[in-house]
């Protein structure tokens, strides 16, 4: 595979990745709320983030990895939701990020025995799934151009 095919595969994946989110958060109205909800809803977040995180090729190997970037022509509420879905995935969903829990710990003793509790901050809130829903589209739409470009440069016409 050249340079080029494997951006290219990327590009795809990148589309694919944010498809998978689109489709989960398309179908949590069928979900009764709880746990599995929840856990769908955290997965197709994760889903979104992929595509914004390093991905390391053939061609990519000890050089920059592959990371996609938001379209240009996103509103700038937009590029907040992106940073805020991003910031979740690295701080609470791929990770447990002990700063944003806030967490304080409480001892003391009760007629001899330990007695430790932990309390932490609220989490934070999750992105509407309307909104989130909203935000994938417009990056699918323009990232569709962009795969027609990709698709011309691979395959010129004679």
């Amino acid at each position: 595979m050249t340079p080029t095919e494997e951006r290219y595969v990327h590009f795809v994946e990148c589309i694919q990745s944010l498809n998978t989110a689109w489709r989960i958060l398309g179908e949590l109205t069928t979900v009764e709320p709880g746990v599995v909800r929840g856990a769908a809803y955290r997965m197709a977040l994760v889903e979104y983030a992929k595509p914004y995180k390093a991905s390391f090729g053939v061609h990519s190997r000890g050089a920059r990895p592959y990371v996609l970037t938001p379209p240009s022509q996103l509103s700038s509420e937009d590029l907040a939701l992106h940073a805020r879905i991003l910031q979740l995935r690295d701080q609470l969903l791929a990770h447990s990020d002990l700063t944003l829990k806030e967490a304080a710990v409480y001892a003391s003793r009760v007629h001899d025995k330990p007695l430790v509790s932990i309390a932490y901050s609220y989490p934070p809130s999750f992105p509407d799934v309307a909104e989130v829903i909203g935000l994938i589209e417009r990056t699918l739409d323009q990232m569709y151009i962009e795969l027609a470009q990709h698709e011309e440069s691979l395959a010129p016409k004679a």
